[in-house]
């Protein structure tokens, strides 16, 4: 019995070893399966969380498809499960899983155009530093990218190596969901997937002596990709539709883009742009409070004031030159060669030259164009990680897009080969085990300290740091009391300040738990993503709460606020706008957050 037993198994393990598309299931199966029992997975920034919460109905009474960064088509396809399984954060299953099938997709790709054991190599280093990256901080725009650019590349690979139809299929719905995460992230992958375009036709040009079949080729290759093209705006389009539709949508979506070019921007000082400002009635506390996510007020910050405000900032950021020593200082100070995913692309630059002498010259187009968004991104002065994130990540998966299957001249040369990528896999993996090491200090953190200890790791969401990886915030002791005021005193309307509480209060709910419906009924953002958002307009309107911070003298009104951060530009705004002897009071302190009130007198 044991002798048939191993038998089977013998054949199973060799089944799936000589199935491509078994050993990419089954290798990306295993390393998901570690990162699920070993790390903590949890949203890399608030936004991630905020779409979760509308997608559950937590600021409504019922399930709401706008996503705001995300294409209403995901909100609808997710909408079901919801309505099945409502205990359950289908946002965050259905994004793990995208990942999954985008590097499921990519491994079976490499399988398919490399030795097994040079294959092999790359699919574990793009896991171990990727993957993980992805997976353990999840972040709607690193998964955008990895969705485009593998539904991309295997679709451009299909293509020119006439795979199956089902390839392509398959490849080209990745893509598409990918645009739905963040239509945007096709300018970023664009670059590496037009090089590769233009060398695939010119590697066609010149294979195929007969004209006549050449042409063949392009036009089902073009009619292949202007399809793939049509249904990505299509769905932009749609998106665009359900919110253009509906006024409040539309007000909320023209009140977004507009927020984001003014706290999005460079900030050069109220004096840069004091004298345009005040012909809009613009001070310099009042581009304080827009600066620093205070704009809660649609009689003062109306949407007219505010598009002309970004104008203004948007206007005199053109005329402002940066100097390349500037650049090269702050390209310095960023650290970006002590990424991970940056040495990732260093390595298998390194592993190019080695085995693939043929293409290595892709690796400076490559790099150049990587470069050149970076240098973009600091041109424009807007560098966050995820950003960062998705430029490595495109330049990695563009230059192993060229590599081709190693032909060696004797069998002591594969075995020297063979052995450099044993080696290379026991390196990613030996440096892959820290992370299967959580940091047990959530342990001796009671919710008084659980504050601090979410702030020194997570606040920065922008910068890399390597200890938010092994940070485990889903256990331990939670804001309890802060949560039992706000559940406890439905009366009240709470209102949350940005800096303080948005990159901190949201790790006190598990990710995987979908937030109940209507859990946020009485507690809002003061300003935020969510300004004037419709079903957090609902909710101000049962408070009678319009324009929050004229609303904040009244009586079941509070906030939560740091007396260190913007509290006194608040109660200045109050003063100079609406009531010249306001004030606050420190109503209580709760889990080292500071609850006030305000009092026009």
């Amino acid at each position: 019995m044991d002798k048939t037993k191993k038998t089977s198994l013998k054949n199973c393990i060799s089944k799936i070893w000589k199935s491509e598309i078994l050993s990419a299931i089954t290798l990306n199966l295993l390393f998901l399966a570690s990162i699920l029992v070993f790390c903590d997975v949890k949203y890399e920034v608030s936004d991630d969380f905020v779409m979760s919460a509308i997608l559950s109905g937590a600021y409504g009474g019922s399930l709401n498809p706008h996503l705001i960064f995300i294409n209403v088509l995901w909100g609808y396809l997710l909408t079901p499960f919801y309505l099945i399984l409502p205990e359950i954060s289908w946002y965050l299953i259905f994004q793990l899983l995208l990942c999954f099938l985008s590097f499921t997709i990519l491994s079976y790709m490499l399988l398919k155009k490399l030795n097994r054991s040079m294959a092999l190599m790359v699919i574990t280093l793009l896991l171990t530093v990727f993957g993980s990256d992805a997976y353990i901080l999840m972040q709607f725009t690193k998964t955008a990218m990895i969705a485009v650019m593998a539904g991309s590349l295997v679709f451009l690979w299909a293509l020119f190596e006439q795979r199956s139809l089902r390839i392509e299929i398959s490849a080209a719905i990745l893509c598409v969901i990918g645009t739905w995460f963040r239509f945007n992230i096709i300018y970023l992958a664009g670059g590496f997937l037009l090089f590769i375009l233009i060398v695939e036709i010119v590697r066609v040009w010149k294979n195929e002596t007969d004209h006549r079949r050449f042409w063949l080729k392009m036009r089902k290759i073009i009619s292949a990709g202007l399809l793939l093209i049509l249904v990505v705006t299509g769905c932009k389009l749609f998106d665009d539709y359900s919110y253009n539709k509906d006024p409040e949508y539309k007000y909320f979506k023209e009140y977004s883009e507009a927020r984001a070019a003014i706290v999005d921007a460079s900030d050069y000082g109220y004096e840069a742009y004091a004298e345009e400002l005040q012909k809009i009635g613009i001070s310099e506390n009042d581009y304080k409070m827009m600066r620093n996510w205070n704009f809660a007020d649609n009689e003062v910050f109306s949407l007219d004031i505010m598009q002309k405000a970004a104008d203004i900032i948007q206007d005199y950021k053109k005329n402002v030159e940066i100097s390349k020593e500037v650049i090269i200082e702050e390209i310095q100070n960023r650290g970006l060669q002590g990424y991970p995913v940056f040495l990732a692309c260093v390595v298998l630059t390194i592993l190019s030259i080695v085995f693939q002498r043929k293409n290595c010259w892709t690796a400076i187009v490559i790099w150049g164009i990587g470069f050149a968004y970076i240098l973009y991104c600091f041109l424009i002065e807007r560098t966050v990680y995820r950003t960062e994130y998705a430029v490595f990540l495109g330049g990695f998966l563009t230059l192993f897009y060229f590599w081709e299957k190693l032909e060696c001249e004797n069998k002591r040369e594969f075995i020297e080969y063979r052995r450099v990528c044993v080696i290379i896999n026991t390196v990613c993996l030996f440096l892959q085990l820290p992370l299967y090491l959580p940091d047990r200090s959530y342990q001796d953190v009671d919710s008084w300290g659980r504050k601090e200890y979410i702030e020194n790791t997570f606040y920065e969401s922008w910068n890399y740091k390597a200890s938010k990886y092994r940070k485990i915030v889903n256990k331990g002791a939670k804001s309890e009391e802060l949560i039992n005021e706000i559940e406890t005193h439905k009366e009240n309307l709470y209102l949350l300040d940005f800096q303080t509480m948005m990159q901190v209060f949201y790790y006190d709910w598990n990710p995987w738990k979908a937030i109940p419906t209507g859990e946020f009924d009485n507690v809002l953002y003061l300003a935020g993503v969510t300004t004037n958002f419709p079903d957090c307009n609902q909710i101000l309107q049962t408070y009678d709460a319009e324009q929050p911070l004229k609303a904040l003298i009244n009586e079941k009104v509070y906030l939560v606020d740091s007396e260190w951060k913007t509290l006194d530009q608040k109660v200045q705004y109050l003063q100079e706008r609406y009531y010249p002897e306001a004030k606050a009071e420190l109503y209580k302190e709760l889990d080292g957050y500071q609850i006030w009130k305000f009092s026009k007198e």
